[in-house]
């Protein structure tokens, strides 16, 4: 069982480590520059290697997939176009290797919207919590928007080669929560890189323990935290189950993810080229997406066999919820939140309900 949660460090929120000296820096990035360079191998042949990072485990099923889609992109351009791909955290977490990106060292990556969201934050509107009932409903808003979404990361510098997702986020606690009232005062995780999620806490009065997501595990042994949310899967392979004695089976938020490279190195292919890799990588993504939505539906079944009990909300609550949320949505910065997206992608939902 493997998905995109295999590499994810959902909550990227770690600080970068500092360099100080413009002397040590400069030697830094040189060193690594050197580093990223091919090696005389078949890629010296390809006219562009598109250098992409990942954290994948390398020897995960997830990076099995990336190596397919390499050799099918090299075999549909006949030798054209090819990723050199970097696995694990070779290359850091989510913001060094966004940083990395940036400078030019590699040409594209891999992320969640959780990190997306800060690049382009229309990105957050699809993370509102209990907007979606449904993996259709979130098929259908995204194939409706998704020209929007690209639209807007494409001014941001980079093209969008690929739809990928975390899957829905689920609230699992060391104590029942079952209404509102219930969260007043509990230690909720947060992450520093979250401001409707904040937002939320803040509505219902519960107190927020920021923290990394690597660091979860160890909050949850000490008692640090009382409530953390995440996908089954993630939940499963970190062993955060193991510390948790509730999971809420309804789905609290959607969480996603894509593949992005920069503006400058997509320009570089030929139209005809650019054309193969989107197919190509888009077939690939969409195959992700469809092996995570089952290691979902089969880690949440795992996690309720080995004695986490699911315990629903009290009748009436998630209408409560949804009342605080929207309460929460008003007061987050339109800058990081835009009103305008979210209202289009809830117009969208309403129309496929409404059909």
């Amino acid at each position: 069982m493997s998905t995109l949660l295999n590499y994810l460090e959902l909550a990227s929120d770690g600080e970068p480590m500092k360099l100080r000296g413009k002397y040590f820096s400069g030697i830094f990035f040189l060193l690594f520059a050197l580093l990223l360079c091919p090696l005389p191998s078949k890629a010296a042949d390809l006219q562009h290697e598109i250098k992409l990072a990942t954290l994948a485990p390398e020897n995960s099923s997830l990076m099995k997939i990336f190596r397919e889609m390499d050799t099918e992109l090299r075999k549909e351009t006949k030798g054209r176009v090819g990723f050199k791909l970097f696995s694990g955290f070779a290359l850091g977490d989510e913001r060094d290797i966004f940083r990395k990106l940036r400078f030019g060292l590699i040409h594209g990556a891999t992320f969640t919207s959780n990190f997306l969201a800060d690049i382009n934050p229309d990105i957050r509107t699809l993370q509102v919590p209990f907007l979606f009932n449904n993996y259709q409903e979130v098929d259908y808003v995204l194939e409706k928007m998704v020209d929007d979404f690209n639209g807007s990361f494409s001014k941001q510098g980079y093209q969008v080669l690929g739809w990928s997702e975390i899957g829905f986020i689920h609230m699992m606690t060391t104590i029942p929560i079952t209404k509102v009232e219930d969260l007043k005062g509990k230690k909720v995780w947060s992450r520093s890189n979250a401001p409707l999620a904040n937002a939320v806490f803040n509505k219902a009065q519960a107190s927020p323990v920021t923290i990394t997501a690597p660091d979860v595990l160890v909050a949850l042994q000490t008692n640090l935290v009382e409530v953390v949310y995440n996908s089954p899967y993630y939940a499963l392979v970190t062993q955060w189950y193991t510390k948790v004695k509730y999971i809420n089976d309804l789905p609290l938020a959607y969480l996603g993810g894509a593949l992005i490279v920069s503006n400058k190195t997509f320009s570089r292919l030929s139209s005809e080229d650019q054309e193969t890799t989107r197919k190509v990588c888009m077939k690939y993504t969409r195959r992700l997406t469809e092996r995570t939505r089952k290691d979902n539906d089969e880690a949440l079944k795992i996690i309720l066999s080995r004695g986490v009990k699911n315990i629903p909300l009290a009748p009436g609550e998630l209408g409560y919820f949804k009342e605080i949320l929207d309460q929460a949505v008003l007061e987050v910065d339109p800058k990081s939140l835009p009103k305008d997206t979210l209202q289009k992608v809830r117009a969208t939902l309403k129309e496929y309900r409404a059909s």
